[in-house]
């Protein structure tokens, strides 16, 4: 706008130079005219009088005495005057005519003075004077004439001028008032250019500034304009959108303070609320001046009212449990020289009545610039039932709940520090004792959990008697004790404790109306041993319990190393067994069952065996037990049923009399559930076997232990077709009632029976026995481990139609058997 403005000055300024110049210039030029006019009028006043001179002159020739001389002199002038302002005329004698004229009157003047000059000197003759004096006269008439006519062209010219001076004058009147208007339309056009260039950006600025007062933050202008209100609408739009921004971020700070005016009256209204139905006491410590405030409840709490405790720092710390009080005044001392981040301190307070109450004490310093304490606030809470609570469960987390006695926990904890006396003290002697109560499972079962539990609460009460009150009876979970015997002189000591719990501990217990009988089996562990940790003793005392439970149970053995290294290689043998399968280590073996009658091969039994990688051949006798325990039993059955159904498929192949071969298969009692049948099922089915060619062998043991249960899974397997074994007859519980109820096939009588029947007559009258009651059930029956001729004779005699053992055959590998059944030309 700047520009602009000074641009348009300087046209206008221009403008008016121009004007000036033209005025200047016309003024000059009509003064110029008018000097020539008056130039004229003075050429025109001098002809007036040069004629008026030669008539004068004229008729002075006829008057005596006149003064000739003087009035030419006067004619003279006058016609130097004229040639004069004749030269310098620019109007109408600077014409060639005019100039002519000029130069012809100056040339009658000189004749007229040569007349005159004549006239004045000749007085001797009148008529030469006469002459003289027409000639003169002559003269100044055609002077006159001369005269006259250039008087008349000088008139004419004159007006001429006149005319032309008036013309110039209006003329550059006329420009000048033409020129004025212009200027001053340009003047106006400017003055307007400028007020709207200057107005109407105002006038939108003013509007924005009055959008923005109504509250319309962030109104923008078009930055249409260039220069400076360019630049300031950008700059204008710039503080609208920063007013805006600023608006939002107050309205947003005014918010923030409303809420949080809110919130500190809502936190008030909580903490006055608080402070009068809390059930924490409040206080509030000024350091600068050492005075402290106690809220009501803080007092009440301890039974005290208002007065009767006051603001000195010491009410407080007087009522500190002196155990206590330098705890206290540690804590707050920590947090005020900034140590801590707050305090936290329990402690306790002696109420009004005496007692001592646990209280729970917070607090927290407000500091000043400096970061120096000047006021320290805080809670106290009433922790006593707490605290109760608390001991009842570090009581109830080392004690157990039913007997009341220490638990695993704690009797681990007693035998280390026990451990730890040891290593301080030389010659410190301790011994563990592990107890597993006899059959306590049968008597929980026969009488109920209540009356188990009672059992166990007596036996725990009776074990307390047998040691002195250093040592510890602990419940280790189940049926299980342990005995901690501290300080001891040797391993007499804990023999005789063991000894006498052997002795008094089966004393019966009155139960419920139930006379109960107990014993214990006890492992025995002495600290001498150098044990470290507490563990070990209570693994060796287990495992020497285990020992004397194996051994025939109420009865008690003291731990050494060999007991250990079992353990270990028992350990190590589980492992090995439990990746035996994965690392196909097992394989069947099979022991041909011969018809006694003919020799001939009837079929097999299948056989486990397990080919350990270091140790070699291992029987079923030394890890089935094993693998019963440790739950492996159920996938080794499944694993020999399906192998043995695979195998007897194969020789099937071979056709011929091989087509009527059968194979049986041994089943645990962890195998035998209802999930069999299905399994049976899909092998037969798998390896296309008719159901007659499969027999399951299932001892009395298995059968007896749920008879009913047993009954109904033996109809469903019998409904397959299967072939049904007793195996090991005789050797169980006593089957003889079920026996009609069950659907077998056949017995199959131990060889613990068969053994030496040609000269043992019990083992003689047992088996014609077992082979009577066969033919009486029409079941057939097979002599297991017939070693001797004569064995085989004697079975032969009772009529047992099926025998196998090593009179025969031991049990042969899969390719052995196969070689077995073609060397028998049971094939073609």
């Amino acid at each position: 706008m700047k520009f602009r403005i000074i641009i348009s000055l300087s046209l206008l300024f221009l403008i008016y130079l121009f004007g000036i110049f033209v005025s200047i210039n016309n003024v000059n030029q009509t003064t110029a005219t008018l000097n020539r006019l008056l130039n004229l009028h003075k050429i025109s006043d001098l002809r007036a009088s040069l004629v008026h001179r030669v008539m004068r002159v004229n008729s002075d020739l006829y008057t005596v005495h006149t003064p000739y001389s003087q009035s030419l002199d006067r004619i003279v002038d006058n016609v130097d005057a004229l040639t004069s302002l004749a030269a310098a005329c620019t109007s109408c004698h600077h014409r060639p005519e005019t100039l002519a004229d000029l130069e012809q009157v100056g040339l009658l003047i000189e004749d007229f003075k040569k007349a005159l000059s004549f006239y004045i000197t000749t007085s001797a003759d009148s008529r030469r004077l006469e002459r003289l004096k027409h000639d003169a006269s002559q003269v100044g008439e055609t002077l006159l004439l001369q005269v006259e006519s250039m008087a008349r062209e000088a008139s004419l010219g004159v007006e001429r001028v006149s005319a032309q001076a008036f013309s110039e004058i209006q003329r550059s009147k006329n420009a000048l008032l033409v020129l004025v208007a212009l200027a001053g339309l340009f003047g106006l056009l400017i003055a307007v250019f400028l007020a709207r260039s200057i107005t109407r950006p105002t006038r939108a600025l003013v509007a924005a500034t009055r959008r923005i007062a109504a509250g319309e933050y962030g109104f923008a202008l078009e930055t249409v304009y260039r220069e400076e209100f360019g630049e300031l609408a950008r700059h204008f739009n710039a503080m609208s959108l920063s007013l805006k921004n600023s608006y939002a971020r107050l309205e947003g700070e005014v918010e923030e303070r409303r809420q949080a005016e809110r919130a500190l009256r809502a936190s008030e209204e909580r903490y006055a609320l608080a402070a009068r139905g809390a059930n924490d006491g409040l206080w509030d410590w000024d350091l600068l001046g050492n005075s402290i405030y106690f809220s009501p409840r803080w007092k009440s709490m301890l039974g005290y009212d208002e007065p009767d405790i006051g603001t000195d720092p010491n009410d407080w710390f007087r009522l500190v449990h002196p155990d206590d009080r330098q705890g206290l005044e540690a804590k707050i001392a920590f947090h005020l020289e900034g140590t801590v981040a707050h305090i936290e301190s329990e402690q306790r307070l002696r109420h009004r009545d005496g007692t001592w109450r646990w209280t729970l004490t917070r607090g927290v310093a407000v500091r000043d610039e400096n970061d120096r304490p000047y006021r320290l606030a805080g809670s106290q809470t009433d922790i006593t039932e707490r605290k109760k609570t608390e001991e009842q469960l570090v009581h109830d987390a080392f004690h157990d709940a039913l007997t009341g006695l220490p638990n695993r926990a704690l009797f681990a904890n007693r035998v280390e520090h026990a451990l730890l006396t040891a290593q301080r003290r030389p010659g410190f002697l301790f011994a563990v004792l592990f107890l597993d109560l006899d059959r306590f499972k049968f008597i929980n079962d026969s009488l109920g959990h209540f009356t188990g539990d009672q059992l166990l609460i007596a036996v725990g009460r009776r074990l307390a008697e047998f040691i002195r009150p250093s040592d510890t009876v602990a419940r280790l979970g189940g049926d299980e004790f342990g005995i901690l015997l501290e300080d001891i002189h040797g391993l007499d000591e804990a023999v005789a404790i063991a000894r006498r719990i052997q002795k008094d501990l089966p004393r019966p217990f009155m139960l419920d109306g139930h006379e109960v009988f107990t014993s214990a089996s006890i492992g025995i562990a002495l600290s001498s041993r150098g044990y470290e940790q507490p563990g070990q003793l209570l693994r060796d005392a287990d495992l020497a319990m285990y020992h004397a439970k194996a051994r025939g149970k109420a009865r008690y053995e003291i731990f050494d190393k060999s007991m250990h290294d079992h353990s270990l290689a028992h350990l190590q043998l589980e492992n090995d067994l439990r990746r035996a399968i994965e690392r196909q280590e097992f394989h069947l073996c099979y022991q041909p069952v011969i018809e006694s009658a003919t020799g001939k091969l009837s079929g097999f039994e299948a056989l486990i065996r397990w080919r350990h990688p270091t140790r070699g051949l291992i029987l079923p006798s030394d890890f089935i037990p094993l693998a019963e325990d440790i739950g492996l039993l159920p996938t080794i059955g499944l694993w020999v049923l399906g192998e043995a159904c695979r195998r007897l498929g194969q020789w099937r192949s071979l056709g011929g009399a091989a087509l009527f071969l059968a194979v049986s298969v041994n089943l645990s009692g962890r195998e035998f559930t209802p999930a069999l049948v299905e399994t049976i099922r899909k092998m037969l089915s798998e390896h296309q076997l008719p159901p007659d060619s499969l027999r399951l062998e299932i001892t009395e043991r298995t059968l007896m232990g749920d008879p009913q249960t047993s009954g109904a899974l033996l109809a469903e397997l019998k409904s397959l077709g299967v072939g049904l074994q007793i195996d090991d007859f005789g050797t169980g519980y006593s089957s003889l009632s079920y026996l009609p109820h069950f659907p077998i096939d056949t017995l199959k009588i131990d060889r613990s029976f068969i053994s030496g029947i040609d000269h043992n007559r019990d083992n003689y009258e047992i088996v014609r026995t077992i082979l009577a009651l066969a033919q009486n059930l029409n079941l057939k029956a097979v002599g297991e481990g017939v070693e001797t001729q004569a064995e085989l004779e004697k079975l032969q005699d009772l009529g047992c139609g099926y025998v196998q053992g090593n009179l025969f055959h031991p049990a042969l590998d899969a390719a052995t058997a196969e070689q077995l059944i073609r060397r028998q030309s049971l094939v073609p």
